[in-house]
């Protein structure tokens, strides 16, 4: 992305004025471990940095050195074969997503691997975190290997979590939408990411507790004229930002479970949630529909941390 402005000129004064085009360039992120769902963020984070015409920067994480007793020696020594197997991994599964991956800068760092993760992007003000994401078992939970979920819990800028499924540009992305500045950070965010000719689906949940009695239905058709208002408020603000068809979806239930069962009915390659502490629904994003999207694995995820701003 590039502004334009005219080259150096005096001021008033006789100072130079530096107006030279400035080039804004987003800051891209791959952490990736040499699996399936690494080589598919891969992938998506070449297309994404053709489109953007930036370089990634690419980070592996290394589990802490095994420490083992040297019976020669009195000291402890560090097995490096760990490390040095991941390093060659990560290079073989690069260049096979990617031949400009030759060229990226990568960096490795050793310990807890979402922290890592969190702190490198901060470190180097990442834009957008990309990484891979795959189901997750009870054991998983048990010993906190959760490195995609702990990323998105913990990191301040958007989180794009791939499943192997996608290895190109999204064509079809829903947004789950509860009309917070969170939700719709995170319907601007999709567009980003969106591929030519795709189409974007604004997604709100009715929470089951809503009351659908007769007595109750003045209140219902106001409250549906409310969310159809918005939706059309939201809808001519996205659509001033691209060509792509925008489609809106009503559903009700639980929002997780709604959120995963349309993404299947409608072959969705992205779900994008806006992260905050309770939505309009009272429902707990950042403590249920987020882990819970996130463990299951279905769909890849880009989730907008609270109080982001696309």
């Amino acid at each position: 992305m590039t502004a334009f402005v005219p080259t150096i000129q005096p001021t008033g004064d006789g100072r130079l004025t530096d107006l030279r085009p400035l080039t804004l360039h987003r800051e891209l992120l791959l952490a990736t471990d040499a699996s399936p769902a690494a080589s598919a963020a891969t992938r998506v984070v070449a297309a994404l940095a053709a489109r953007w015409s930036t370089t990634p920067h690419v980070c592996t994480v290394m589990p802490s050195p095994a420490m083992v007793m040297d019976p020669m020696a009195a000291g402890i020594a560090y097995a490096p074969s760990i490390a040095e197997e991941m390093r060659s991994a990560v290079t073989d599964q690069l260049a096979a997503c990617c031949t400009e991956s030759s060229g990226w800068p990568r960096e490795t760092a050793a310990g807890a691997p979402a922290a890592e993760i969190v702190r490198i992007a901060d470190t180097r003000g990442s834009d957008l975190i990309v990484l891979g994401l795959r189901p997750h078992a009870f054991f998983d939970r048990l010993f906190r290997d959760e490195t995609a979920l702990s990323v998105m819990r913990h990191a301040s800028m958007p989180v794009l979590a791939v499943t192997p499924l996608l290895t190109r540009l999204p064509r079809r992305i829903a947004v789950a939408i509860d009309f917070s500045r969170a939700s719709i950070a995170a319907a601007r965010a999709a567009l980003t990411l969106l591929d030519d000719g795709g189409s974007l689906m604004l997604v709100y949940v009715e929470p089951p507790g809503e009351p659908r009695s007769p007595a109750a239905e003045g209140f219902t058709t106001i409250y549906t004229q409310g969310v159809a208002a918005a939706f059309t408020r939201l809808r001519l603000e996205l659509a001033s930002r691209t060509n792509a068809r925008i489609e809106t979806v009503v559903l009700r239930g639980g929002v997780s479970e709604e959120l995963q069962s349309f993404a299947f009915r409608a072959e969705v390659d992205l779900l994008a949630v806006g992260s905050q502490r309770h939505s309009v629904g009272r429902q707990a994003f950042v403590g249920s529909v987020t882990a819970t999207l996130a463990r299951a694995a279905t769909t890849s995820l880009l989730v907008i941390p609270p109080g982001r701003r696309a």
